[in-house]
């Protein structure tokens, strides 16, 4: 067995993640009592994102072992409850793990990660210091992911209305020794900082890197961030060699993803039969959700901006962008066999305890995770006194917006205009639907982005009335606000409308509303969108 164990290591250590995960669950078959056979497993299961079965596996080992709980129990256990948005419970396990070895980096970054949501950024700021420090002594600062946790210190440091800080720190070691990370990092926070030197390091660093990585994960970490580190570079030099970079980085994107934009649409169709069918006809009695707000809509559509204006508010504070509500719906809709007043007591058990924590002393908390427009319908039912605000903007703005954006992983339509038009068209599908079900419905509000950037004080009016929010609104804490979202230094400038009709990357503008058309048609076979040049009041094409 410990030739097998030996095995997955060098597997994991390769990068060879899937083939390691597989090996690890047949072995874990036999070997359900061996311990390292456990840890594995579990670290595995995180690194898939089965958070709940890295939980499990470590519990069922555990209960029955609990004098050997070690501190890879703690970390693992850590991060997993973190992930599952369990924060408080996280914390206690990191707690533990820091009284057995208070020397490891992975004591602090993923507590300041958790106080950095819990918005004492204070604390975030000294835990994620200390792991720098712990990461400098440390002798393996690729396995600990040094850009990972400097990217978290600069996050924090927006937080803090400290970004300048980040610019000096990104360029001193980026003068110490080049890092493509880090460059773009850089690029992102203080562009002002790159000058023509550095500028053409990063660009023979490219070509160095393009021809010396072809793992996928290695040119994920050294490739693929100076495509987009220098397409910022070159914006206001070069359009068009901006906009090639732009497609590099997206195309190193479609490469290194396995994405089918039309798994998308199956999705879309099962919820929506899955909640005529079976959620809409059940006995359904429900309450709460007085304390909940939802930001939602497609991503690049404002839902920041208008997180920020309610988010300056003295009874307000936001949990960001949630994954748990998404999560829990999304599992009871692919699960047919659990019973709908079951989930709904769950539901309301897990992601209210969870938001009540990040609450804490405050009338509101907000979700602003855009995607939860397609549970729209779940949740106006299980949680019936929330609010919800939806977002809506001109689709090819928000094509051009979501292109530009480094996602990769978690919004991986992102890297090409066909995958965009056919996302947009399944917005549209889903919409169309919930607004069907849910007409004049006084607890959702509408906004279009561009009405709220043309008269934003009109819209914060309207959006404190149908909140209830009773506090005066002050621009500068808006501006003030902390976001940790792709536009996490966007909302701290002025309102403007510069986003507003976009002119770049013209040339795939027909591609784009050739796979929203295309798309359409499915929609409208299933009598769900009827053939029309609108889009939620903007005009196509």
């Amino acid at each position: 067995m410990q030739k097998e164990i030996l095995e997955l290591h060098k597997l994991i250590k390769l990068k060879n993640i899937d083939k390691a995960y597989v090996e690890a669950k047949k072995l874990y078959k036999s070997g359900k009592k061996n311990q390292d056979i456990v840890k594995v497993l579990a670290y595995l299961h995180i690194q898939k994102g089965n958070f709940d079965s890295a939980i499990t596996v470590l519990d069922d080992y555990y209960k029955e072992n609990s004098a050997e709980k070690d501190f890879d129990y703690f970390i693992n256990m850590g991060i997993a409850l973190k992930s599952l948005e369990e924060f408080k419970s996280s914390l206690s396990m990191y707690e533990k793990a820091t009284e057995i070895n208070s020397n490891s980096p992975l004591c602090y970054t993923v507590p300041a990660e958790i106080y950095l949501k819990l918005r004492n950024f204070d604390k975030a700021i000294r835990l994620i210091n200390i792991a720098l420090e712990k990461i400098e002594l440390a002798s393996d600062k690729n396995f600990l992911h040094f850009p990972n946790a400097i990217k978290l210190k600069t996050e924090i440091n927006v937080a803090l209305n400290k970004d300048k800080e980040s610019g000096k720190m990104l360029k001193k070691i980026l003068d110490k020794k080049f890092h493509p990370d880090i460059f773009y990092l850089l690029a992102v926070s203080n562009l002002e900082l790159i000058d023509d030197e550095l500028l053409k390091k990063a660009e023979n660093q490219l070509e160095i890197n393009d021809m010396s990585f072809q793992n996928k994960l290695d040119r994920f970490w050294y490739v693929h961030p100076l495509y987009f580190g220098l397409a910022i570079c070159y914006q206001k030099i070069d359009q068009s060699k901006s906009e090639e970079f732009y497609h590099l980085g997206n195309r190193e994107t479609m490469k290194s993803l396995r994405y089918n934009s039309f798994v998308y649409q199956k999705t879309i169709g099962d919820i929506i039969s899955h909640y005529k069918n079976s959620f809409l006809k059940a006995n359904i009695n429900s309450a709460g959700g007085a304390n909940n707000i939802f930001i939602l809509g497609t991503p690049r559509s404002g839902t920041t901006l208008i997180e920020s204006i309610i988010g300056s508010s003295d009874d307000v504070t936001s949990g960001g962008e949630l994954l748990s509500g998404f999560k829990l719906i999304n599992e009871f809709v692919n699960n047919g066999n659990t019973n709908t007043n079951d989930f709904i007591k769950d539901f309301k058990k897990k992601y209210l305890n969870r938001t009540d924590y990040l609450k804490g002393d405050f009338r509101f908390i907000i979700d602003k995770l855009p995607e939860n427009f397609l549970f729209i319908g779940y949740l106006l039912k299980i949680l019936p006194e929330s609010k919800i605000i939806r977002t809506f903007r001109n689709p090819w703005d928000v094509a051009i917006s979501l292109y530009k954006q480094r996602y990769v992983t978690n919004i991986p339509y992102s890297a090409s205009f066909f995958n965009i038009g056919v996302f947009m068209s399944n917005f549209e599908a889903i919409n169309i639907f919930w607004s069907e079900q849910f007409k004049l419905n006084e607890r959702m509000l509408d906004i279009k982005y561009e009405d709220l950037v043309r008269n934003t004080e009109h819209y914060q009016k309207e959006i404190y009335k149908f909140l209830d929010i009773k506090s005066d609104f002050d621009e500068n804490k808006r501006k003030a606000f902390f976001s940790q979202t792709a536009s996490i230094r966007q909302i701290g400038g002025d309102v403007h409308t510069k986003s507003i009709e976009k002119s770049e990357f013209l040339e795939h503008k027909n591609e784009f509303y050739d796979a929203l058309f295309m798309q359409r048609k499915y929609w409208e076979k299933r009598d769900i969108v009827y053939n029309s040049e609108d889009f939620f009041g903007y005009k196509l094409g």
